[in-house]
């Protein structure tokens, strides 16, 4: 009994679809070229582009006229495809003159075992071995004729002018090529020759990132050749940034190098993809491309497949390999897809040839007869690279089929058990003659022990408490089946857990480490400003001795020798106040002499002030009439406080920045360590070292406010 692949109503609206494409209205399919966006976009490609032979392998002198291919009708013509195909729906027009014509499906005699594959005739589009279909009369001679065949495993499906001349199942051949066929004395034309793969599965599920891995460049090896100790010259390669990857509504990677690939190994395949690549420079070039067979977890391996969208002139120059070439290897035809155009993706890899259509035009066409090692044959995951930070990559879909290696071979005859018929029901209607039923056998005791330590694995995976125990589980499953996808996510995401926590600790050590580095070097700090505190000291020079005892006690010093040290500079400093006092003369003397000295220090005194001169209280002033004067972006912090609060809408100003320190007649000026430091006369100033201010002098803190210092006497 015949089962046919659609139920009434889509049988229908294919017929009336294909009655729309009948010999009457072909001037739309005769056209050669690209495809129609809307046809390319569903995934249709073109196997003959109307104007070159490109795809295909011949025997015999087929011609090119008006669109259509013309087999040589004074020898036994054949033309063939060079790829290979699996699950497809097929298109195409045909004419014969003068005698039979044949379309030999999914052949392929090198493979073992040998396919020979299911003869079509053109006459009237039946299949060889495939039974059902409705009898239909012979095709119009002299006349265009609409040809279609589906193949979906071991279904298959023909149709001439609408109707449907084969419908039927065999498990012969799975994969091969198409060969057209005409005899000695027979014409046979072809045009509007269109294909759709069929059976893929969607390798992106739209949402997120499952099933995909992203793997860092690497670090470049080449050094610089300087050895002066300059930032970014000091000789080590300046680190890559990682592609930041999201796959929310698309796949999406920007902002580094890397690469993205699949957590399945794939060798033979049917891929589709639609794609967008914005150039990164003037020349279409875009740092982007597909890759397949390459080696887990390695940045340069496998085929690579480019994206660039090129010239004839820039291709024949050798200046880029064109969207759909294979880098290194062939150069894909000039095509015109423009610079962050939307293009659809189709890929057929096959033992050595490989073949790309872009938007469903034929662009490369390659046979890798290199030897095994140069060759890749071993299956190898799929993705995409990016090769610099400019470069921006889109996604939008992603589906692949594996293609069968051979035909699929049938279950094994098994005589059929009587069962005596039941009373109640009707009786069974008796196989043909000589027709074996085959009986489904039963998985042995050892596969089901095989499944139930599976199923117990997988339940322990699921309520796995840690990362490390549900990698362990999702292991020992993969060791009974390699082929389970779920226990390999699962150990990915598992694995990935674990990668995160063991660079979250590598961070908080690196953070400690640093902690423990700016501390050790405040320590340091500190106990020089001691030590240059006692050689000041030893110097005679009580003034500086004093300056780097407070910048010591600012850093934390404290303890026995900091409190000796602050005691005996109090005590020089009172015992020269007194001997200046002594030396001015006897007791008349300094009658008459002190209000004279105390009258002219009074008409000397110095009065210091600050002027904002930008910022936010620009022309504010500050009275400097304390010992020390703090200036901050903050009012005050616990026991501290800033006598100059600057305003600094973006913040750059450290909370206790700076401090003004009024000595007699002088001023010095002290960085407190700021995060984005101080700058006397666009000099940055050494942490806790005291620069002198003199009258009209201008200081800026983070570059963000700066203020004028102002003498006067009076």
């Amino acid at each position: 009994m015949r089962r046919p692949l659609h139920n009434g109503l889509a049988l229908a609206a294919a017929t009336f679809s294909l009655l729309l494409l009948a010999p009457s209205c072909m001037d739309a399919l005769e056209t050669a070229g690209s495809l129609p966006a809307s046809d390319a976009a569903q995934g249709w490609v073109r196997l003959f582009d109307g104007t070159s032979r490109s795809g295909w392998s011949s025997n015999g002198d087929w011609q090119i006229r008006s669109n259509t291919l013309v087999s040589d009708s004074t020898q036994q013509s054949r033309l063939r495809t060079t790829a290979s195909f699996s699950d497809f729906d097929l298109k195409f027009e045909a004419r014969i003159t003068g005698g039979p014509s044949t379309l030999l499906l999914r052949a392929d005699p090198q493979s073992k075992p040998a396919q020979p594959g299911y003869t079509m005739s053109l006459s009237d589009a039946t299949i060889a071995g495939i039974s059902g279909g409705e009898p239909v009369s012979a095709s119009a001679p002299g006349g265009w004729n609409v040809y279609e065949v589906k193949a979906e495993g071991t279904h298959l499906l023909a149709m001439l002018n609408g109707k449907i001349t084969a419908d039927g199942k065999n498990t012969k051949n799975r994969v091969g090529y198409f060969e057209f066929s005409a005899p000695r004395g027979a014409t046979l034309e072809v045009r509007s020759i269109q294909l759709k793969p069929l059976g893929l599965d969607r390798l992106y599920n739209g949402s997120n990132l499952d099933g995909w891995r992203a793997v860092s460049a690497p670090t470049p090896e080449k050094k610089s050749k300087l050895k002066l100790p300059i930032p970014g010259l000091s000789g080590k390669p300046k680190p890559l940034k990682n592609v930041r990857w999201s796959g929310s509504g698309g796949i999406h990677g920007e902002g580094g190098e890397g690469l993205l690939e699949s957590t399945t190994a794939y060798d033979d395949f049917v891929l589709q993809f639609t794609a967008r690549t914005p150039a990164i420079d003037g020349d279409g070039h875009t740092a982007t491309e597909i890759f397949f067979r390459g080696t887990p977890g390695q940045f340069n391996s496998g085929y690579a497949i480019s994206t660039d969208t090129a010239t004839a002139r820039q291709l024949k120059d050798g200046k880029s390999f064109g969207v759909g070439g294979l880098v290194s290897l062939e150069k894909a035809n000039a095509s015109s897809i423009a610079a962050g155009q939307s293009f659809t993706g189709t890929v057929i890899a096959r033992a050595h040839r490989v073949s790309v259509w872009i938007n469903g035009a034929l662009v490369t066409d390659y046979y890798d007869s290199r030897p095994e090692g140069a060759y890749h044959s071993a299956a190898g995951p799929l993705g995409f690279r990016i090769r610099s930070d400019k470069a921006k990559l889109d996604l939008l879909d992603v589906q692949i089929a594996t293609l069968p290696k051979g035909p699929a071979p049938p279950p094994p005859p098994v005589p059929v058990a009587a069962v005596p018929p039941t009373p109640p029901a009707a009786p069974a209607a008796a196989p043909p003659t000589g027709m074996v039923v085959p009986t489904v056998l039963g998985p042995s005791p050892e596969e089901k022990a095989n499944q139930e330590q599976i199923r117990r694995l997988t339940m322990d995976a699921l309520s796995a408490s840690t990362p490390e125990d549900a990698v362990r589980i999702n292991k020992q499953i993969l060791f009974l089946d390699p082929g389970d996808m779920p226990a390999q996510q699962r150990l990915d995401k598992a694995q990935g857990q674990i990668d995160a926590a063991s660079a979250q600790r590598e961070h908080g050590m690196a953070e400690q480490q640093a902690s423990t580095s700016r501390l050790q070097e405040n320590i340091a700090r500190r106990d020089a400003l001691v030590r240059q505190t006692q050689d000041a000291l030893l110097q005679g020079n009580l003034n500086q001795a004093k300056d780097r005892l407070n910048d010591a006690q600012r850093l934390g010093a404290s303890g026995p020798a900091v409190d000796r040290l602050q005691s005996l500079i109090r005590s020089r400093l009172r015992d020269r106040l007194l001997l200046r006092a002594g030396l001015g003369g006897g007791g008349l003397l300094a009658l008459v002499g002190l209000p004279i000295f105390f009258w002219r220090r009074r008409g000397r005194t110095v009065i210091a002030y600050l002027i904002a001169i930008d910022g936010v209280d620009k022309g504010k002033r500050y009275l400097l009439n304390q010992e020390v004067t703090h200036i901050g972006g903050v009012a005050m912090d616990g026991g501290r406080k800033n006598e100059v609060l600057v305003r600094d809408p973006d913040r750059q100003v450290s909370r206790f920045h700076c401090e003004v320190h009024k000595r007699d007649r002088s001023c010095y000026l002290i960085d407190l360590d700021s995060s984005n430091g101080t700058f006397l006369s666009n000099r940055a100033l050494q942490p806790g070292v005291a620069a002198r201010l003199r009258d009209g002098d201008r200081f800026t803190l983070a570059r963000a406010a700066a203020f004028e210092l102002h003498l006067e006497r009076q």
